[in-house]
C-alpha cells in the first residue's frame, strides 16, 4: 500500500494540465531542498539530516539551508506536513529509546547510517570504549557522517563502512543497530523480513533492534485534515516520492518474530504515523 494513494480520486494529473501542480513545481524550484526533492523523489543523509534537525535549528532561525529566509512552501513543508512532523517526532522517539540502553564497550550501528544524528546526538558522559558504525552505500553520507563526527567531537570512536544492508558480511557484531528510513522504500514483505534477517545476524545474542515504519493510512491522526490533504497533493501530483511503504504494526511485528527478533516495545508518535519499534534478537 502506498501512503500517497489513500484518499485520491480521480486520474493523477501532469503539470501541463494543472496550473495547481505547475505552481507548486515552481515553488519547489525556489529552494534547495525543494529542488532535490523534485530531482531525486526522496531524501539522501544530507537532507534527511536537514529535515530532522530542522526543529532544533531552521525552525527557531526561519533560515533555509542556504541561509536565506524560507520560503513559503518549504516552511510548510517542515513545519505543518504531518508525515515530516511525524518524522521529526520518530527522530526523538528513536532517541529517547537508545539513551538508556548506552552503557561502556559497547558496538553500535546505524544503517543506513546517513549522517548518523541518531547516534551521535546522544550522550555519552560516563562511558568508556564506545564505537559507532555508520553503514551506508552513498559515499556521500558517509563523508557527511564523518564531517558531523568532527563537528560534534563526542567521547566515541567511530566507523564509516559501505555495505549493503543485505548482505552485511558480519556476525555477532554490534550490541545495538538503528535503522529509520529504509524499510519505507521496500515494498516486498520477504525482502523488508530478509533485511531484519541481515540486521539479526549482525547483532550479537540478545542485541537490540531500533526500527520504525509508517503505518498504514487509515490509522492516521493528523493535527491537521487540510494538511494532511495538502501533503497528499503535494507526495503525490507534484512529487511521486518513493517512501511510499506502509505496513501495520502487525505485520510489521510479524516479519520481526520471522527474523529472529522478540519487540519490546512499539511507541507511537502523536499522529500515529511513524512509530519506532525496539526489538531485541533472540539467543
Amino acid at each position: 500500500m502506498s501512503i500517497i494513494s489513500h484518499g485520491h480520486t480521480g486520474a493523477a494529473r501532469g503539470p501541463e494540465t494543472d496550473p495547481g501542480i505547475a505552481e507548486a513545481r515552481a515553488a519547489l524550484q525556489g529552494f534547495e531542498l525543494g529542488r532535490f526533492l523534485l530531482s531525486n523523489l526522496g531524501l539522501n543523509g544530507y537532507w534527511t539530516s536537514y529535515v530532522l534537525m530542522h526543529p532544533e535549528r531552521g525552525r527557531l532561525t526561519n533560515r533555509s539551508s542556504d541561509g536565506s529566509p524560507m520560503t513559503e512552501l518549504e516552511s510548510r513543508l517542515l513545519n505543518r506536513c504531518p508525515i515530516i512532523l511525524a518524522t521529526q517526532e520518530r527522530f526523538q522517539l528513536f532517541r529517547a529509546l537508545t539513551q538508556p540502553l548506552i552503557r561502556s564497550g559497547m558496538r553500535l550501528a546505524s544503517l543506513p547510517g546517513g549522517l548518523m544524528d541518531d547516534l551521535l546526538t546522544l550522550d555519552y558522559s560516563g562511558v568508556e570504549d564506545v564505537v559507532l558504525t555508520a553503514v551506508d552505500l552513498d559515499p556521500d553520507s558517509l563523508s557527511g557522517a564523518e564531517a558531523n563526527y568532527r563537528q560534534r567531537n563526542p567521547p566515541v570512536t567511530i566507523e564509516c563502512e559501505a555495505r549493503d544492508a543485505w548482505n552485511l558480511e558480519s556476525a555477532d557484531r554490534w550490541d545495538l543497530i538503528t535503522s529509520n528510513g529504509l524499510n519505507i522504500y521496500v515494498e516486498d514483505d520477504e525482502r523488508c523480513t530478509d533485511f531484519y534477517r541481515s540486521v539479526a545476524r549482525a547483532l550479537r545474542p540478545e542485541g537490540m533492534f531500533i526500527v520504525s515504519f509508517i503505518t498504514t493510512p487509515d490509522e492516521w491522526q493528523p493535527t491537521s485534515a487540510s494538511d494532511l490533504d495538502y501533503q497528499r497533493f503535494l507526495f503525490q501530483e507534484v512529487l511521486p516520492v518513493k517512501w511510499t511503504c506502509v505496513r501495520d504494526e502487525g505485520k510489521t511485528r510479524q516479519q520481526l518474530t520471522q527474523a529472529g527478533f522478540d519487540v519490546i516495545s512499539v511507541t507511537y508518535d502523536e499522529q500515529r504515523m511513524f512509530p519506532a519499534v525496539l526489538a531485541k534478537r533472540r539467543r
